[in-house]
């Protein structure tokens, strides 16, 4: 019988590399002769075309390649290779708008997967005779690799793409058992019992719903059963109950059909009680399916059966590409062929047995003459690995989840939700598991597949914690950013789970580089846990104190953030503004914070700009140290807050003041030609008369229209003949020097009164009169304070 072989047998070949022929090989046909040298070339072309989108990837395409819309219609010209090759570069090195994105890691093995793509394309194409003896070398030689591998001898194997599709066709081979006239009368077999599947609450319910439109069931046909309440981990599923469900359904006229169990839970990575239920499922007559990650302990050593023993399950599902890190391989369903020692009328039976025949039926039985071999990639990886490669990948993985729990288990404030490795009592771990003998048992309770903790608050001795609060989950997603962006060579998971909350997953065997963190680099993410940590119960700490001294504050106010981790979020609103929230004033109140987050922003990046609820914008705060002062931070605000009132009032007058004087110029400048028009005659406007009349009687130089000047020191409208006649702006009450005449005083001057703005519009009523004339007296003062050098705007 062949084995795994323990070196590895691929090694890159220069481009003039040959293979050689057995001189004892048919000769009758030339076929051979004319492959080999093609697969060659296939090979090194296709190894070519890895490497050009992998160093694509490493190096942007321009920016104009990427932005190329896509054609409507196929062009009528031919398009080269290498032009076919650069679009594929644009459009795999970018996201949608135009980032890089981040590199597939490339190793000799990930390359030779995809090589081998190529080359099982290319035996699609030859004699069917030749494609039927390669499908069934590759496919008998992976199957018998994998089923040493796993301890799983009397089986045959399904492979395929979707992960699901093993289980699907497992359970229409268990439909075909159960009901006999299933091929012929479809769901009309279902009519006198209902089949029923049995699947723990705790696994996706995507999972089950697949599996109803796949198999056309109705919904009716799931069993959920709950976990455990008393007794065991909260995630696995409750032996006692299934036990009560499949003697009440046999009894209800229900057919168990099929049991899907959990080697390790979707999120939390808990094992069911995989020995009990096997023996409630061979006592009901029903079936048993296993997946989850770690399947994947069944291939260390200490595990390897000797002799005939039965297998831990009638079928699992096997996930080699994510356990292994290697994108492409195919998903392998291994299933127990159906026994056939007991049938008593064997030797009266003429032909193959109905149960041989049901994996045709289901569809699970590999088809030779496919003109695609999908198993022809996990073959060449294999015997790249090795037994050795393989297995030393799937301890690291175990390695990777035992370092990084031990790391965790000494914060006080992570709580770890997946199971210990080594067990409840950590007798085993990994190095051990390897050298001692373990029962099916044990070898499952002391493996981990995955790593989930979560940050909590203080509890109590006696207290017992299930879900965190609302605002701890805010902090969790804030901390799994955090060390993904910190620590990306950990790979972090952010989850939610419905009784815990939001919780941090790290999963070696769904990594896809295929390479574990070194010890380096998981001492770089416990430091920055730690740190990441320290800030967290700072900001819990702080919180408190914040609150108090915003609601003791007049002009701040609370303002809640739900999807905002950080200290919280204030809002500067002036006395008297709650009570006139129109339109009007809510835009300008978010403009006042809007500038206030700006102001803030230049003396601490910890200050954002947020959105309330109410559509109101605030102050967010973020997180804070142990060193951090909320008073002092707070009264930042409100120091800066003011000041940005201030300058807004100030703007608010002059530009009240401009409107005015404005308003007055014109109102002026109509009455003057007006006045101007009467005192000159209106004969002197009649077309050719007046023009007689002026080169008769010439008009003086002073009647015509004087101009208006806005003097904004004095809120003044003023005339302009003093500025055309001495050339210059001179400002009225500035002091000038011994020996020099002043200018007249303008012979029209018209004073501008702002008699509004922003603060003497929400005063309150009592001290109205008094406050806005107090603000008009420090709206002009701050006027000459900012005035520009040149404060007169002239109007003509």
């Amino acid at each position: 019988m062949a084995s795994l072989p323990q070196t590895k047998l691929y090694q890159q070949q220069n481009s003039d590399n040959t293979q050689v022929m057995d001189t004892k090989s048919d000769k009758r046909t030339s076929s051979p002769e004319k492959v080999v040298p093609n697969l060659g070339e296939i090979a090194i072309e296709a190894s070519e075309i890895v490497s050009r989108l992998e160093q694509a990837v490493e190096s942007p395409v321009e920016t104009e390649t990427i932005r190329k819309p896509s054609t409507v219609f196929l062009g009528l010209e031919k398009k080269h290779t290498d032009e076919i090759i650069q679009i594929i570069q644009g459009l795999i090195s970018t996201d949608e708008d135009g980032e890089p994105v981040p590199a597939l890691h490339l190793d000799y093995l990930t390359k030779l997967v995809m090589v081998s793509h190529s080359l099982a394309a290319y035996c699609g194409g030859l004699d069917r005779s030749i494609l039927q003896k390669l499908s069934t070398r590759f496919t008998t030689d992976t199957t018998r690799w994998i089923s040493q591998l796993f301890g799983f001898l009397d089986c045959s194997a399904f492979y395929h793409e979707d992960q699901f599709e093993g289980l699907v066709r497992i359970t229409r081979m268990m439909l075909h058992y159960k009901y006999p006239r299933y091929l012929e009368d479809g769901t009309l077999a279902f009519t006198s019992s209902l089949p029923t599947i049995y699947s723990s609450i705790s696994s996706p319910l995507g999972i089950i719903q697949h599996l109803c439109r796949q198999l056309g069931l109705p919904l009716a046909c799931i069993r959920p059963v709950p976990v455990n309440t008393h007794f065991g981990s909260q995630y696995t599923m409750d032996v006692a109950a299934l036990q009560k469900m499949l003697a009440d359904d046999s009894v209800t006229g229900r057919t168990p059909v099929i049991v899907i169990a959990d080697v390790g839970t979707a999120v939390t990575g808990h094992v069911d009680n995989v020995t009990r239920i096997k023996e409630l499922c061979k006592t009901h007559d029903c079936w048993l399916h296993l997946r989850g990650h770690n399947l994947a302990a069944l291939t260390l050593p200490s595990h390897q059966r000797n002799g005939h023993v039965s297998p831990v399950a009638d079928s699992f599902t096997l996930s080699l590409g994510s356990w292994l890190g290697i994108p492409g391989l195919p998903n392998v369903t291994l299933y127990r062929l159906w026994d056939i020692s007991n049938n008593t009328n064997r030797s009266k039976q003429v032909g193959a047995t109905r149960e041989s025949t049901l994996p045709l039926l289901a569809g699970l039985n590999t088809d030779h003459l496919s003109r695609r071999i999908i198993s022809l990639p996990l073959w060449a990886a294999l015997q790249s690995l090795g037994k050795e490669g393989l297995l030393s990948r799937i301890r690291e993985n175990f390695l990777a989840s035992e370092r990084l729990y031990s790391a965790l288990d000494v914060f006080r404030h992570v709580r770890v939700l997946s199971p210990k490795p080594g067990g409840q009592s950590g007798a085993y771990t990994i190095t051990e598991l390897i050298s001692k003998p373990a029962s099916l048992a044990m070898l499952f309770e002391s493996t981990a597949c995955c790593v989930v903790f979560q940050f909590t608050p203080e509890v109590k001795e006696d207290e017992i914690l299930m879900k965190v609060p609302p605002y701890y989950d805010k902090l969790n997603s804030w901390l799994g950013q955090i060390l993904q962006l910190d620590v990306p060579q950990i790979p972090i998971d952010i989850c939610e789970l419905e009784n815990i909350g939001v919780v941090l997953r790290f999963c070696p065997f769904e990594n896809a580089s295929g390479q574990q963190p070194s010890l380096e680099e998981f001492k770089t993410f416990v430091q920055c846990l730690e740190q990441q940590l320290v800030i967290l119960r700072a900001t819990i700490h702080h919180k408190e104190t914040f609150k108090q001294l915003v609601d003791a504050s007049p002009v701040l106010k609370v303002v809640e953030l739900p999807d905002w981790a950080g200290m919280g979020g204030v809002r500067y609103c002036p006395e008297g503004w709650e009570e006139l929230l129109t339109d009007q004033a809510k835009d300008e109140l978010n403009n006042l914070n809007i500038a206030l987050v700006d102001a803030l922003r230049s003396t601490d990046s910890a200050f954002s700009l947020g959105e309330g609820q109410d559509g109101l914008m605030c102050v967010r705060f973020g997180m804070l140290t142990p060193q951090s002062d909320v008073e002092e931070l707070l009264n930042l605000v409100l120091r800066i807050g003011q000041s940005v009132e201030e300058n807004s009032r100030v703007l608010d007058s002059m530009s009240e003041i401009v409107k005015k004087g404005i308003e007055t110029a014109t109102k002026d400048l109509q009455k003057e030609n007006e006045d101007r028009l009467w005192q000159e005659g209106i004969i002197r406007h009649v077309p050719i008369v007046g023009n007689l009349v002026n080169w008769w009687s010439p008009k003086t130089k002073e009647s015509g229209v004087r101009g208006r000047s806005l003097n904004l020191t004095q809120g003044i409208v003023e005339s302009t003949e003093n500025i055309y006649k001495y050339h210059m702006q001179i400002q009225s009450g500035t002091a000038q020097s011994s020996g020099t005449k002043s200018p007249p005083t303008p012979q029209i001057q018209t004073p501008v009164s702002a008699s509004h703005s922003r603060s003497s519009s929400h005063a309150s009523a009592s001290s109205q009169s008094q406050g806005t004339k107090e603000n008009e007296k420090k709206d002009s003062a701050t006027a000459e304070r900012v005035a520009s050098p040149k404060p007169e705007i002239v109007t003509k």
